[in-house]
């Protein structure tokens, strides 16, 4: 980086986008090539975790540098507290010409009312995004979608009155046509465009992609890269949820989704669509980061690849995310920090999305931003497993919040249940040990960082 003015930081989100990716090894046959190359080039944390298994909760952390139980932001709330000083405002009063595309903070379509009209398109709602936070800001476009919808058949949306948890639930290639009209598509572009502009002063631009997040629509070569055949489903067990508290056993089995999938016979297809819209969303990335590289400015660029949230696709008998378990709160984190990171360095230390706020302030050397929760990893970019105060803590609700060391996930509910997992023994979540006496040291060492949280 030269040494006459800061770095600039380049965040790239993408929405739902779980840990299966490439340089993590955890499903066969993902195809991330673009962030299998990134991570080459910068330091990929194999222990990243969301403060909240939703998009809204878990971006007003990374945003705001809060916990949900400080924000009061715990599912659909809107975070309003104004002398909380948000990323992109941190950013700008030092000096940086800020830029967002897409969705960043919150924003959702409305696919409830795109089924009940059977719409070809369907509308953004950008209730969160705060436009006036920056210089410049493009939300996202309204999606096309494709003919013959819905393509699993759970319902018929022109007789059937869907559930909303089911108007987005679907997967399908999209008719070639209509890729090129993706608001993915359309964001990448607008990244493109600001980054290849000649810059006098540093940029702070967040870039968030909307796949992979339902409905798995994307132009059918997408499809054809994860052939049916060779698609592997996740390992999974009836009896899953043996042991489990009543509260965890409800949030994975409210709505069927599982039952339905299965008994449809789609659950090949389903992965299927996912891993497609994966590596759809990896293309987006790629696109991006490679005009970065055309520009010159890599070197004076620090950036950021995360997702805001895990996903389950059968795992617990459970899909989506909103759950306290690892395939819902585990995400993807890269971060290349030329002069800072060790290209290719793995990181095993577990950190939280919380920490990215002072990370970055680090990282950049501007001025401290009082009252953020989190703690700076940029001393672990050099290669160095650094011992950390905080372990990453996930929360969903008012009162039901997981903690989870390199070993070790601890998750308490409101109603004083608990879960207990050993990672090394048990790395799918299967035998509670939170009932046995042997772990009473273990479970108080993990809650003392519970007890921290203080809620309204």
């Amino acid at each position: 980086m030269r040494d006459s003015r800061p770095p600039n930081v380049l965040l790239i989100c993408g929405d739902d986008l779980n840990a299966w990716i490439g340089p993590l090894g955890r499903h066969p046959g993902v195809r991330t090539p673009q962030i299998d190359a990134l991570a080459r080039r910068g330091v990929v944390f194999t222990h990243a975790y969301c403060t909240a298994p939703h998009c809204n909760p878990s971006r007003t952390s990374v945003f705001t540098g809060l916990r949900p139980s400080t924000t009061g932001v715990y599912v659909g709330e809107v975070f309003t507290t104004r002398d909380r000083i948000t990323l992109p405002e941190h950013f700008r009063a030092c000096g940086y010409t800020t830029f967002g595309a897409g969705k960043v903070f919150h924003g959702q379509y409305d696919y409830r009312t795109a089924t009940r009209r059977y719409a070809t398109t369907a509308t953004w709602l950008d209730s969160h995004n705060r436009p006036e936070l920056w210089d410049e800001f493009h939300p996202c476009a309204d999606e096309p979608l494709p003919p013959g919808r819905p393509f699993n058949a759970f319902f018929d949306f022109r007789r059937d009155e869907v559930p909303d948890w089911y108007c987005h639930f679907d997967w399908g290639p999209l008719p070639d046509e209509l890729g090129e009209r993706l608001p993915d598509v359309r964001v990448a572009e607008q990244a493109i465009e600001f980054l290849r502009r000649p810059h006098e002063r540093p940029f702070f631009a967040a870039v968030g992609f909307y796949r992979p997040h339902l409905p798995w629509y994307v132009p059918k070569r997408y499809f054809d890269m994860h052939p049916l055949e060779a698609v592997a489903i996740p390992d999974v067990r009836p009896d899953e949820l043996e042991g489990v508290p009543p509260i965890a056993r409800d949030w994975a089995l409210t709505p069927a989704d599982h039952e339905r999938v299965v008994a449809s016979g789609h659950w090949r297809r389903a992965v299927q669509g996912y891993l497609a819209s994966m590596t759809f969303c990896d293309e987006m990335i790629g696109r991006v980061v490679a005009a970065l590289d055309a520009t010159g400015r890599a070197d004076d660029t620090i950036v950021v690849v995360w997702g805001d949230n895990g996903f389950h696709l059968g795992e617990k008998l459970h899909w989506r995310k909103f759950t306290l378990w690892e395939e819902a709160t585990r995400i993807p984190l890269l971060v290349r920090a030329p002069g800072r990171a060790r290209a290719g360095h793995r990181c095993t230390t577990p950190v939280s999305l919380l920490d990215l706020f002072p990370t970055l302030v680090e990282l950049t050397g501007t001025r401290e931003a009082p009252g953020l929760e989190g703690e700076s990893f940029a001393g672990s970019l050099a290669g160095a497993e650094t011992e950390r105060r905080s372990l990453p803590i996930s929360t969903w609700g008012r009162g039901n919040h997981s903690v989870r060391s390199q070993r070790w996930r601890h998750t308490r509910y409101r109603d004083g249940t608990q879960e207990l997992y050993d990672h090394e023994a048990d790395p799918r979540e299967r035998s509670n040990l939170a009932g046995r006496s042997e772990h009473a040291e273990t479970i108080a060492a993990l809650a003392a960082h519970l007890d921290r949280i203080q809620e309204e």
